[in-house]
């Protein structure tokens, strides 16, 4: 008898171990494996994302890094023919606009007519005309300091001669545009606020004028950005010009860097969209009106105003509250994967 229950014993727990076993196996290898196991699947869709058109303010402050500049000297030239009979000034003295610098004096050529009555031969003949000059005072085109003046008294000159440069003593604060800056330019302000580079406090920069771009400035147009995101990227080609007077009280030397902002223009209580959800920049753009029954996005004419750079004003076109997309179809932005920030597209989950 108990032989017999050393063999029942550990029969028992081997046929226990094995249903545990065969339990086990069920769990991981077969009911794991049904699809109707799963219950929830996680879900996504990707979303472009859009911005209400709102109402703002748009300040078009446009600001150029620049560089303080001497004005550059005036040539004084000989306005008469003739010989230099009189120096008023010598090299050096200050002169104001319109002052006289020397004169130029001219023989005034006898009338070349015979005479018609024959001449007594028992009279005297009558002494020879006193010979007749005109005088011409070459005058200072601009004010500053005379220099170079290379006249001398008797010496022959011509007109259009170059006799003299006069040195204004004032300078201007020049720098570079791009395409963007000068379209926002395009009302030509007449005046800008400069701050130099460890200068006097910010002063106003009067007679703004706007020109084309130097032969050297900025990138060559046309030129491509580099496709490796690595890469810095190349600076903007220079498309024009800018320059305003410095004050003649404001001390400044050649060579200081400068900061230029010109405001162009404040329009307040505007619609407004982010620069990014628009096709175009001056005078006429494209946007993409989001409908709300979930189809593709319209494309809409739009008539723009004042633009500061992140935002546009939208004179006609579109009102407040519409939606729009926030990147155009095909921008930069809107190529980014789903879910980065600032990209095209959003990502929701379920």
């Amino acid at each position: 008898m108990r032989a017999l229950r050393r063999y029942v014993f550990p029969v028992a727990w081997l046929a226990i171990f094995a249903v545990i076993a065969v339990a086990l196996f069920k769990l991981a290898f077969v009911d794991g494996m049904r699809a109707d196991a799963v219950t929830e699947q996680p879900t996504a869709q990707l979303v472009t994302p859009s911005v209400p058109a709102t109402l703002g303010t748009v300040t078009n402050v446009v600001q150029i890094e620049g560089s303080v500049a001497s004005d550059p000297a005036v040539a004084v030239r000989s306005t008469a023919e003739g010989t230099v009979n009189f120096l008023f000034v010598d090299a050096g003295a200050n002169v104001s606009k319109g002052d006289p610098l020397f004169q130029v004096q001219k023989l005034v050529e006898p009338d070349p007519t015979p005479l018609t009555v024959e001449p007594d031969p028992d009279e005297e003949p009558a002494p020879p005309p006193a010979p007749v000059y005109t005088y011409v005072n070459v005058v200072a085109p601009a004010a500053g300091k005379l220099t170079d003046l290379t006249v001398l008294v008797d010496q022959q000159v011509s007109v259009g001669a170059e006799a003299a440069t006069i040195s204004p003593g004032t300078f201007s604060v020049t720098g570079t545009l791009t395409a963007d800056q000068q379209f926002r330019l395009l009302d030509r302000p007449s005046s800008a606020t400069v701050t130099v580079n460890g200068g006097p406090a910010p002063f106003d920069c009067k007679a703004v004028t706007v020109g084309e771009a130097p032969d050297d400035g900025g990138s060559a147009p046309g030129q491509e950005q580099p496709l490796d995101p690595s890469m810095p990227e190349l600076p903007a080609a220079a498309t024009g010009t800018v320059k305003c007077a410095v004050p003649a009280d404001v001390k400044v030397f050649a060579g200081l860097g400068a900061t230029v902002d010109i405001t162009a223009g404040t329009a307040e209580n505007v619609v407004v969209v982010p620069t990014t959800a628009v096709q175009g920049s001056v005078d006429t753009g494209l946007v993409w009106l989001v409908e709300n029954d979930g189809g593709a996005p319209v494309e809409r004419s739009v008539t723009l105003g004042l633009n500061d750079g992140m935002q546009v004003e939208i004179v006609d076109g579109l009102a407040e509250g519409e939606m729009v997309l926030q990147f155009i179809p095909g921008a930069p932005g809107d190529q980014m994967m789903p879910g980065m920030e600032g990209g095209g597209f959003g990502m929701i989950g379920g």
